[in-house]
């Protein structure tokens, strides 16, 4: 996948999609989340960042990134566990980056159903 570039008036910002664990609501911003653990702070809302996003995919290509609700948007390359019970997505890179993010069951019951079934023969 390929760096997208956001460009305002004040700086530029080249963005990896291939490292970035999520991106998540922050009031009017969207807060960036790489699985390094590194955070930025983007001064764009959350759904131009979606809009973003699914223009920089390139035709006959699934998109990795899944939006899941008003205020995340996640990297499907990175889950290790879907605990509904629990409300908890996992994401990480079976390294030393771990993060635990809480997430309403219905979201999670059809996020966990959709990549069950992608695994069904």
């Amino acid at each position: 996948m390929a760096k997208i570039c956001l460009n305002s008036r004040d700086e530029l910002i080249l963005i990896d999609l291939d490292r970035i664990a999520f991106f998540q609501a922050n009031g009017n911003y969207t807060q960036l989340t790489y699985i390094s653990g590194q955070k930025q702070l983007l001064t764009i809302g959350l759904s131009k960042i979606e809009n973003i996003l699914k223009a920089s995919i390139q035709p006959g290509q699934k998109g990795v990134f899944v939006r899941l609700g008003r205020s995340l948007i996640i990297n499907k390359r990175f889950i290790i566990t879907i605990s509904v019970p629990k409300q908890k997505l996992y994401l990480g890179d079976y390294d030393n980056h771990l993060f635990g993010i809480a997430v309403p069951k219905t979201l999670l019951k059809a996020l966990k159903d959709e990549i069950a079934g992608t695994f069904q023969n």
